[in-house]
């Protein structure tokens, strides 16, 4: 199975590709001139841009690197048993000041 990385990895390449072939067909169909600037334009340096940023991906501290971690299903096991421990445990001391809190309360009301 394939990371999070290398699926968006193919996904950005692949549409960059796309953006370019959108500007050969603009080109040859005469809908785009080599000329004039148009809003065409935007096509080309969409694709540049997204067949660049595969790049990014691969390195640690890339741009989209945090949201496309490069981990494998044993890292990610593990990833998220850590998150589930840690959202329990705050769940537990949550309930326990929740019930310090209602001791407290009693007692005062008990007081008055």
């Amino acid at each position: 199975m394939s990371t999070p990385s290398d699926a968006a990895s193919s996904l950005l390449l692949g549409t960059g590709i796309g953006c370019f072939l959108i500007t050969g067909f603009g080109l040859v169909q005469g809908r785009m001139n080599i000329e004039t600037m148009s809003l065409g334009w935007l096509f080309p340096l969409l694709g540049l841009l997204l067949v660049m940023l595969p790049r990014t991906l691969r390195s640690e501290s890339g741009l989209m690197s945090n949201l496309f971690p490069d981990e494998d299903d044993d890292l990610l096991a593990e990833r998220v048993r850590s998150e589930i421990e840690t959202t329990v445990k705050d769940g537990s001391v949550s309930s326990a000041w929740a019930e310090l809190e209602a001791a407290v309360l009693e007692s005062e009301l008990s007081e008055e």
